[in-house]
């Protein structure tokens, strides 16, 4: 396998969710956020590198670097729109101008709560008729649980220079940072089709990427 660029997920939270938000027109479309470094010129830099393993987070204790299906499908994703771009992919080559790691997180939530005096724990979800529609009953109620679970996914891209000088001793600096993230949809494999269509829409919302222009 070859190398993979490691540099931190916290520092691209924390500018990913600042610029070009991209809201879902529909329901069941992933955000997008994407963010450019200042002053950077991408029309400097010809060709690219992008990890082959895409780092997966929350699915167990460690980190974990999967090459399945669904994952190359989305490292394709990135290379298919850096090539139209005009990018050239050149794997494990040491002199690629740009570097690409993704990065997919999965989180659960699950919440538990326990009624025992009043079974209109529905009254505050909004629609819902009050419980005098039904007769106003009242009364001790056995207690009983109400339970639901969340499942929310994202898909991180830090997009770092690596034409810097002495990068092997200094942090890489991230030229161009995307989020796609949202709730999970009923299958893996349906949550990567929306995530690649969430892609091109990262790369259309991102003009600035295009060797033509500047980014001022």
């Amino acid at each position: 396998m070859k190398k993979i660029l490691f540099f931190s997920t916290l520092a691209l939270l924390a500018a990913a969710c600042h610029k070009e938000p991209y809201p879902q027109d529909a329901d069941a479309e992933y955000l997008v956020y994407t963010e450019p470094a200042k002053n950077v010129n991408f029309a400097d830099f010809q060709t690219f590198d992008i990890a082959d393993s895409l780092l997966v987070i929350g699915q167990s204790d460690k980190p974990q670097y999967s090459q399945s299906n669904n994952a190359l499908a989305l490292i394709q994703a990135y290379r298919t729109n850096m090539e139209k771009l005009g990018y050239i992919y050149t794997p494990s080559n040491p002199d690629a101008d740009l570097g690409i790691q993704l990065t997919y997180i999965v989180k659960t939530e699950r919440f538990i709560h326990y009624y025992d005096n009043d079974p209109y724990w529905w009254l505050d979800y909004p629609g819902y008729w009050p419980s005098g529609y039904w007769g106003n009953w009242t009364g001790w109620y056995y207690p009983y649980p109400v339970t639901y679970t969340y499942t929310t996914n994202a898909l991180i891209a830090d997009m770092v220079d690596l034409t810097e000088v002495a990068r092997e001793t200094t942090p890489l600096t991230i030229v161009w940072s995307c989020y796609i993230g949202g709730p999970a949809g009923y299958s893996v494999q349906n949550d990567v089709e929306r995530m690649k269509v969430a892609v091109d829409q990262a790369f259309a919302q991102s003009p600035y990427l295009a060797k033509t222009t500047a980014n001022r």
